[in-house]
Order: structure tokens, then C-alpha cells, then sequence
């Protein structure tokens, strides 16, 4: 299945509630209500406008200086090089790799025989294993800072036909050399690497011996390989990168870029073109199913929740004679506007998908025709032994209109248990209303009302200063596609019992690990607060437009606007205690008590568990949807692009 038939499936899904056994079978919260056939909702009497953030409201990123420019950089690649690792400096690199080791050598150590426990094991074999893999971590690092290479000056790989050749600047060539045959006896370091001519300070070596480093002369190309770069991924976020990669595997190009910036690192790499094009509709290009535009559903995000976003073409969705079914494809066609969006709410409490639609009306006469389809007494499936599911196809009032809806209630002791994991009602209701078809799940007596009332063209100032800047700035620029933003810190607060139950129904008591050992696998996680996986577009290239895949990182104890140097520190002291096993919730609650008006409080309430249940849900029902679509999309669409592309040479 390709790309498209993958993405069509789980979106038609999706929008003809087929699907929505995931948002059903993701029910919860602590608190029953009994709910009416028909809403007593009153009718919003108020419009509540929710004031969209500005370029103003998106704090700039605090960049890293380099040593030299990229194109400085570049000039070194060697004039027969089919290929470059450009490093600017290797001293972020390796701050994030004595992180990692970190992790290795505590949350994931702790947290092996746990896991190793629930196939009936020890997990010692694995132990030993991640044991040496952390070992050679830390040979390496330590072998780099003590071998005399300039760490803030980077290094320049050329790959070539032969081994590629290193240059890098060594202020002690003694001690290299030295290091050198420690490592390696047989390594003739005087036959193996030499000055660079060029660039004083500098040389290169080459594991291939004199032949591949006698021919290796920069070819002082920079700008010219910078513009290439830059043709791709965009010129003007060139000069903040640290690496950059180019190289030709088979047929196909390979370019990525990283910023690795105190407060924000991003992965970014050009998606292949899949042979139909990336333009928008009217640009003479095949159309494709992801579009870019703005986000006025986002208006509901609550800062500092994870959420998904997307905007596709319905046409695309539609082709095969529409996938829609008894509900009819000019629901896509003609009255879907393109926008999706995944996310929490707040007072009430729930979970809310929702699908942009352009009239209320087709949408509404969708939902009445599901509505005659389901059958009228409780449903007990075997699939989901224990629960029941009653529906109803109660009116709601929005507006001072009634408003057809599907209304379900689960209940049994199953449905209870993931009530307390995901901390919302176990209640779904859908309905179509304004601009947005919507399935909500939780406090639904209450949501679409307050849905209803808001009124805006996107996310708010608060909510897009919870985003990467990257991130923000595509968003208000409708140049992104595709968002998925997940919040990390919510899954640093320590499991409750019930919430342990949840996870743990099933296994039998000798086979449970303990809840010190899940949240030490959680806790491998604790140096990032978020992490984003996005598809904006890239810049055009000839008739076409390329898509830019991001994946950005925030770290924990990381400088920012508004976030002193002093808070940095006892960040950084309290996160090296957490991963070496101290008391996490104390160590995130004196921050939240030292710094309550940080601009990083948030991530400290989350921490120590302060959050709303659902917050932290909704990052887990992402990484579902990422584990079951996705993934074997994405594998699905690399697979079809790099066949189109190695066809037409």
C-alpha cells in the first residue's frame, strides 16, 4: 500500500468515524455524569475571541556563535569529493552525547531488568550490553577531548570513492600522534595525515593511507556548495546550522541540516519527491495530499499541550469515487476545507479531534446519516470484553440551534481504569457545527458549547510561545503541512496506582515491574521538554516545490527568553540528579517554587505531576496514531519516491 492509499485510509477513516474506536476506546476521568437524551446546554450568549499570536509574540532563538562562516566551512570539502560531513562545532555534539551517556548509565539501567521482567528475564545480557555500548561512549568522548583537536573550530569530512579524508584544526600534533597509536598501533600517523596547505592550523588525515590524502586539496567551493544547500533547504537557516550533510545514496541526493542552538535543536532533511509533485493546486503540478495554509483550528490549543495539526487536499482524499462511503465523497470534495487537528481542552476537561469544513449543513446531514446507521440498543463487543457502550442521538444546542449529534457512554470496570490512566470522562459525542466536523471525547455535555464560543484565526500568543520559534513562525506563516508536538515533561510525573493498574491489567503479579522501574524508563526521556516532527514547504525548485521535514528538540535546562542563567544552572543540577536516581519530584518542585514566574514554569508543574491527566494522554494516543499510520506511511512514501527517482536517471 502506497503512500496516499495509506494516509487516504486512516483519513477516511477518521472522518466517517469508523475509526473512531480509538477515541472511544481512549475514555476517561475520575467523575461520572448522568447526561440527558437531550442537552440542557444553553446557548453561548458570548463570542469569545481568542486573540491569535503575532511574529511579536515568538521569542527569537538564542544562537550559538561559530568560529567560521558555513561557507568558510565548506571550502575545505576536497575538490574530488562526491560527498560532505561539515561540523562547525563539536562541542554541542559532544555536551548532548555525555547527556545521553548519562541516561545510559542510569534511567535505562534502571530500567532494563524491569522490562527484561515482563518477557521473563533478567535483562542481564542487555545490561552488560548497554554497559559497553556506554564504556565505548566515553572512551571516544574522552579521547577526543584530550586528543588536541580544536573542538570549537568543527571538522570537514570529504567523502569520496576512497576512504573519505578528515581535516580538522590540532593546536598539539605530538599528542594526536600519540593518541593516535594508542588507539590503533598499526595507524602510521605521519604517512596518514598532514598539514592542510590552505588553512594554517589544520590537517587532515585519511584511514586509507597516503594514496586517498595525497589527492585531497580543498577545493574552495563553499559558496557554491552553500547555494546548493541552500536551493534546498533555504538559504536564509543556513548560517545558524552546526552540521550539514550531502551525499548520493544510489541515485538519490541526501542533504540535512542541524542547528544545535542552547535552546532548540532541529533535525532538518528535504523529503524525496514521490513523482507528483509538490505544488499546490493551479501550479501545473500533480496534486499532492498535503497542503500548507493557515491554522485556525489551533485557536482551541491550550499552551503547553500536545497536539496534531495537518491540512491535505479533500480532492486527493476523494479519488476512487470517494472513500467516504454511505455519508457520500461531496462531504470532501465540497465541504472539507483540508484542516485536522488532535488535541486537549480545558474547563471542561477532554479530547477533541477535529476536520476544517467549509458549511455546517453537508456536514451536519453526514452526521444524521451515521446516526441512522447505528443500532439502538447497548453494544457488548468481544473484541472489548467488560465494557458496554450505549448510544444516543441526542440534539445539542449551539447558537440557539439544535444540532444533530452521536452521543456515546462507556462504562464497566475496564472503562473506569483508563479513566484514571487518561483523566477525562469516559463520554464521546460527535457533531458538526460552524466550521469544524468534531468528535470530542470527556466532559461532553459541556465542550461543544464552549468550542462554539471561540472565535479566531490561530493559536494564541501563550500557545505559540510554547512551540519551537521554527515551528511558530511557519504556522503564522501557513507554511507548514503536517505538526506533531508532543510534550515530554508530562511523562517525567510519577505514575498513581490506578494509573499503574491501567498499564499493568493483564500481567500477573510476579511479572509487574515496579513503579520506580517505569518511571526510570520515562526518565531516559528527562533532558528534552518537547519534541516536534513537522513537514513544511521547502523552497521552489524549477516547476516544483520540495517539502522540508523538521524534527525539533527542545532541551530542559536550556537558556531562553526571559530564563536567567541562574535558573539554567539549577536546572542543569537538578536534571544530572534525576538521571542519576535522587528524588525527581522534589528536585522539579523547588525549580517550580524558585522560579514560579519563569517562562519554564510550566514544564516544572508538569513535572511534578501539577498537570491535568490528559495533557500527558494525549502524547501517547500521537504516538499510537504515529506507531499504526505513520510510520508505515512514511516507509510506504521513502520507498515509492526513492523508486520514482532512481527510474528517471
Amino acid at each position: 500500500m502506497g503512500y496516499r492509499d495509506a494516509v487516504r485510509r486512516a483519513s477516511s477513516l477518521a472522518l466517517t468515524l469508523a475509526a473512531s474506536a480509538l477515541l472511544l476506546a481512549s475514555p476517561s476521568c475520575q467523575r461520572q455524569r448522568d447526561e440527558k437524551p437531550r442537552s440542557q446546554q444553553a446557548s453561548p450568549s458570548v463570542r469569545e475571541e481568542v486573540a491569535a499570536g503575532t511574529e511579536a509574540d515568538i521569542a527569537p532563538v538564542e544562537a550559538a556563535g561559530y568560529a567560521r562562516t558555513l561557507v568558510e566551512q565548506l571550502d575545505l570539502v576536497g575538490a574530488d569529493a562526491d560527498g560532505y560531513l561539515v561540523i562547525r562545532d563539536l562541542r554541542p555534539l559532544i555536551a548532548q552525547a555525555r547527556r545521553v551517556e548519562q541516561v545510559m548509565a542510569g534511567p535505562l539501567a534502571r530500567a532494563i531488568p524491569a522490562l527484561a521482567q515482563l518477557g521473563g528475564g533478567t535483562g542481564q545480557a542487555r545490561l552488560e550490553q548497554l554497559e559497553r555500548a556506554r564504556e565505548l561512549l566515553a572512551l571516544v568522548l574522552a579521547g577526543l577531548e584530550g586528543s588536541g583537536v580544536a573542538l570549537d573550530q568543527g571538522l570537514v569530512v570529504s567523502i569520496g570513492r576512497d576512504q573519505p579524508v578528515v581535516a580538522f584544526a590540532a593546536a598539539d600534533l605530538d599528542r594526536l600522534a600519540a593518541l593516535a597509536s594508542l588507539a590503533d598501533p598499526s595507524f602510521d600517523f605521519a604517512r596518514s595525515c598532514a598539514t592542510v596547505s590552505e588553512r594554517p592550523g589544520w590537517v587532515a588525515c585519511s584511514l586509507g593511507g597516503p594514496e586517498p590524502l595525497g589527492r585531497y586539496v580543498p577545493a574552495k567551493q563553499g559558496q557554491a556548495l552553500a547555494d546548493r544547500l541552500g536551493d534546498r533547504m533555504g538559504a536564509a537557516t543556513l548560517e545558524s546550522v552546526n552540521v550539514a550533510l550531502s551525499l548520493v545514496s544510489g541515485q538519490s541526493p541526501i542533504d540535512a541540516t542541524l542547528r544545535t542552538d542552547p535552546g532548540l535543536w532541529e533535525l532538518t532533511v528535504p523529503l524525496p519527491d514521490s513523482g507528483g509533485g509538490g505544488g499546490q493546486a493551479g501550479d501545473g503540478t500533480q496534486a499532492q495530499l498535503l497542503h500548507t495554509g493557515p491554522a485556525p483550528a489551533l485557536r482551541a490549543l491550550v499552551p503547553g499541550t500536545s497536539f496534531m495539526w495537518a491540512r491535505v487536499d479533500p480532492a486527493v482524499l476523494a479519488e476512487d469515487g470517494g472513500p467516504l462511503g454511505p455519508v457520500g465523497p461531496d462531504l470532501l470534495t465540497g465541504d472539507l476545507t483540508g484542516e485536522l487537528w488532535l488535541g486537549a481542552v480545558d474547563d471542561p476537561n477532554g479530547m477533541v479531534a477535529q476536520a476544517g469544513i467549509r458549511s455546517a449543513s453537508a456536514a451536519t446531514t453526514g452526521v444524521s446519516a451515521l446516526a441512522q446507521m447505528l443500532p439502538t440498543t447497548a453494544l457488548e463487543l468481544d473484541e472489548l470484553p467488560g465494557l458496554r457502550l450505549e448510544l444516543d442521538r441526542a440534539s445539542i444546542d449551539l447558537d440557539g440551534e439544535r444540532v444533530p449529534s452521536i452521543g456515546v457512554n462507556v462504562s464497566g470496570d475496564p472503562a473506569q481504569a483508563w479513566a484514571q490512566t487518561l483523566g477525562v470522562d469516559p463520554r464521546a459525542r460527535v457533531w458538526a457545527h460552524g466550521d469544524h466536523l468534531s468528535v470530542a471525547v470527556g466532559e461532553v455535555q459541556a465542550i461543544p458549547a464552549a468550542l462554539a464560543r471561540l472565535d479566531g484565526t490561530g493559536p494564541s500568543a501563550a500557545a505559540l510561545a510554547g512551540l519551537p520559534p521554527t515551528l511558530a513562525h511557519a504556522l503564522l506563516a501557513g507554511e507548514a503541512a503536517l505538526v506533531m508536538h508532543v510534550v515530554l515533561d508530562h511523562w517525567q510525573a510519577p505514575p498513581s496506582q490506578a494509573e499503574l493498574q491501567a498499564l499493568l491489567a493483564g500481567l500477573p503479579d510476579a511479572s509487574r515491574p515496579s513503579s520506580a522501574a517505569i518511571t526510570a524508563l520515562f526518565q531516559a526521556l528527562a533532558p528534552w521538554s518537547t519534541v516536534d516532527l513537522w513537514i513544511s514547504r521547502g523552497p521552489a525548485t524549477g516547476q516544483r516545490s520540495s517539502w522540508l521535514a523538521h524534527l525539533s528538540v527542545v532541551p530542559f535546562a536550556a537558556a531562553g527568553a526571559g530564563v536567567d542563567p541562574a535558573e539554567v544552572a539549577a536546572a542543569s543540577e537538578v536534571l544530572e540528579q534525576v538521571l542519576a536516581g535522587s528524588d525527581a519530584e522534589a528536585g522539579y518542585r523547588s525549580l517550580l517554587s524558585r522560579f514560579v514566574g519563569s517562562p519554564r514554569a510550566s514544564s516544572y508543574r508538569a513535572r511534578v505531576g501539577d498537570a491535568p491527566g490528559h495533557h500527558a494522554a494525549i502524547g501517547m494516543v500521537e504516538l499510537g496514531v504515529v506507531a499504526a499510520v505513520a510510520i508505515p506511511a512514511m516507509s510506504a512514501y521513502l520507498s515509492r519516491a526513492n523508486d520514482t527517482e532512481g527510474g528517471s536517471e
